[in-house]
């Protein structure tokens, strides 16, 4: 037959997989540092998102018990420090205003932990905790740049007044009520920061702290039950005796009553 007399066609010469593969490894390394670099990236922004992030406020009973713990020290250190021997040992050393100032800032920082605990309207919840947390913090301010003056009373005016500056910055910058205002005036939450200025805070009391030993234990306590609070609660967009959030559904997920 004339196909038996065919003579079969070459095979074309296939490519080269390995040419067509091969890339430059100048190229293979610079992907591999953007890569890399991507990736540091992703992980630091994930970090500060999960700073600007508000708490879950799952533990709701860890939260309330961590508030009422918080209000109960807050009295007994302050009916500790103000009665007795205690009060007029306190009047006598840094004056009556400066007295003043204190019981003020203590009675501001009960009425923040009560709109932390006890729904009230949106409306008036919000100027209602700007107006406390900035009271407190004036009053706080006030009371230690009092404390810093009757220190420093017999020194030179210089010293007087950069000692002064620093004890406001540091006091501003270690307070969570002002990172807290910052979150309310934003509309954006900050308790996570404020917990995180308040443990700088509270690490200064500790290395401050003074006798009586019963009085330094109290307020100590105290701090810590304001911030492990601000860790476990989101109080700037609700009191921890809320109603919970109404969770919304999405289109396509109710319910048709037929059996998977």
């Amino acid at each position: 037959m004339d196909d038996e007399n065919l003579v079969p066609q070459e095979a074309e010469a296939a490519p080269d997989d390995d040419l067509l593969n091969w890339t430059p490894p100048e190229l293979t390394q610079r992907a591999l540092y953007t890569a890399q670099k991507d990736a540091g990236n992703y992980q630091a922004k994930k970090k500060r998102l999960d700073l600007a992030n508000p708490p879950e406020g799952k533990h709701k009973t860890l939260s309330l018990a961590l508030l009422l713990g918080g209000v109960a020290l807050l009295v007994l250190g302050t009916v500790l420090a103000a009665a007795g021997a205690n009060g007029q040992q306190a009047v006598m050393e840094k004056g009556r205003l400066w007295y003043a100032l204190w019981i003020s800032g203590q009675a501001a920082k009960l009425c923040v932990f009560l709109l932390f605990l006890l729904p009230l309207e949106k409306d008036m919840r919000r100027p209602a905790l700007f107006t406390l947390l900035g009271a407190g913090l004036v009053f706080e301010v006030a009371s230690a740049i009092l404390t810093t003056l009757h220190q420093q009373v017999e020194a030179q005016r210089s010293v007087l007044v950069a000692g002064t500056v620093f004890l406001v910055l540091v006091c501003l910058a270690c307070s969570p009520s002002l990172w807290l205002l910052l979150g309310l005036a934003r509309r954006k939450t900050s308790e996570r920061m404020a917990a995180l200025a308040g443990c700088a805070f509270l690490f200064l009391t500790v290395m401050t702290a003074g006798p009586p030993l019963y009085l330094a234990a109290t307020g100590i306590l105290q701090g810590a039950c304001y911030i492990a609070l601000l860790f476990t609660w989101p109080v700037l967009e609700r009191p921890v005796l809320a109603a919970p959030p109404e969770e919304t559904i999405r289109e396509g997920d109710e319910p048709d009553g037929q059996p998977e």
